[in-house]
């Protein structure tokens, strides 16, 4: 065999961990049908060639041993073009790692999805393929905030061009559901965002949330790269065509009569008509944009379609939009907690939307979400850094404040499943931590 060997098209992994590593990496992977060589040591290796083959290298923050993940690399032979997901046991670990262009981290324990979206995703070749993207690489570490500003810009846009009938900047929309997406696999932080209080008829916030909730909905269930980044743009723009209704009917303090409830729900098909005429490789948004109201035995509109003939991505929006509705303010109410409003999504499963769909939303966004901050009974403030799938009241964290607002150096990790004597009093806004 002579020459560069191909890289697979395929997800092929090259594991690294400590022989005796406390995790079950390889077990996870495994349980995502990923194909992967496992090596205990950072070692050069090779086939024919004298060069290793693989997609991505995932590799512990034990077996890094202190090295940076562009040592690994060189170490094992890998070229720079080959990603790296390195897995860190701790929140202390992932801090010391020195990231660079082309990693990803994860903290430990991960999700067998989210191991999936993440290898899958990385994984892709970095040239430009048919009907697929590759994961960006983390933009330069940029603050959710600023991100999150972009996207309610972007979305502050189509709606102005919406309103002189014209369809948005698709390309430029796209190139921003991208950088979220590789955003939405490293961190939390959207997610964080998309769930604090904004007004009750702030469109451009509704939007921005529906995009986040969504693409993080896509990521749990591990649709592949492509899928995901529509679904986030399609989140972006889906309620365009209420630019097409009159202002004072959308911004309507109270509740609705029927007569203008009827005109609201034109705003799908005004929507649509707006997205009739672009490019061929947005052709997809047009149906997305117009069923996202459906719901599976034929409760939605405008057209009152049932189960698959609904189109999945518009099953998504259609989710996220509900979520992010009832867990921010309207004008007749307050909103809902984040636990009351997954609760009321729970019993929409099987009978508005796909139970996978719902189970996604549940497993992904949680009544405390990942890298959210909480404040236990004890007084002390924590970061929820697992989940509890049995118990979503009950995640695990790590204990950052004592509740004199002491920093507690290092964080106590604390498992609420094992704990009952303690539980999360209130989850906590940024604004509301400690400065220290």
């Amino acid at each position: 065999m002579s020459g560069q060997a191909k890289r697979p098209v395929d997800p092929v992994l090259l594991l690294v961990e400590p022989e005796q590593g406390p995790t079950d990496v390889a077990g996870r992977l495994e349980g995502a049908g990923l194909r992967f060589e496992h090596r205990s040591a950072l070692a050069p290796a090779g086939g024919e060639d004298g060069s290793l083959v693989a997609s991505l290298l995932v590799i512990t923050t034990g077996a890094l041993a202190g090295g940076s993940p562009a040592d690994a690399r060189a170490t094992l032979g890998l070229g720079p073009e080959v990603p790296v997901l390195v897995v860190a046991e701790s929140a202390g670990a992932a801090e010391a790692i020195d990231t660079d262009e082309g990693t990803a981290l994860v903290t430990w324990p991960a999700s067998t999805e989210a191991l999936r979206a993440l290898a899958g995703g990385l994984s892709l070749d970095r040239g430009v393929l048919e009907g697929r993207v590759r994961a960006r690489s983390p933009d330069g570490g940029i603050a959710p905030a600023a991100l999150y500003a972009e996207i309610a810009e972007a979305a502050d846009a189509a709606f102005a061009e919406a309103r002189e009938a014209r369809a948005p900047d698709l390309d430029q929309i796209r190139l921003l559901a991208e950088r979220v997406h590789s955003h939405l696999l490293r961190d939390n932080g959207l997610v964080l965002r998309s769930l604090e209080p904004h007004a009750a008829y702030d469109l451009a916030s509704h939007s921005t949330n529906v995009a986040i909730i969504a693409g993080k909905v896509g990521l749990g269930m591990a649709m592949g790269t492509e899928d995901v980044v529509r679904v986030i743009l399609a989140g972006i723009v889906h309620d365009i065509g209420m630019a097409r209704l009159p202002d004072e009917l959308v911004r309507k303090p109270g509740r609705l009569t029927e007569a203008e409830r009827e005109q609201l729900r034109e705003h799908p098909v005004l929507g649509a008509k707006l997205l009739a005429d672009v490019e061929p490789r947005y052709a997809w948004l047009e149906a997305v944009v117009l069923q996202e109201h459906e719901r599976m035995h034929g409760q939605g509109y405008p057209a009152g379609l049932v189960g698959r003939t609904i189109d999945p991505l518009a099953q998504v929006i259609g989710l996220a939009d509900v979520f992010e509705a009832l867990s921010h303010p309207r004008s007749y109410r307050s909103p809902y907690t984040a636990l009351e409003a997954l609760e009321q999504v729970s019993e929409m499963k099987g009978e508005y939307f796909e139970a996978g769909v719902v189970s996604a939303l549940v497993n992904e966004i949680s009544a405390f979400p990942l890298d959210s901050y909480v404040q236990l009974s004890t007084g002390a403030i924590a970061r929820v850094i697992g989940t509890n799938p049995d118990n979503i009241l009950r995640p695990e964290v790590l204990v950052r404040w004592d509740s004199d607002w002491t920093p507690v150096d290092p964080p106590r990790r604390l498992d609420l499943a094992e704990m009952p004597e303690i539980t999360v009093a209130r989850a906590l806004l940024e604004a509301e931590l400690p400065i220290t």
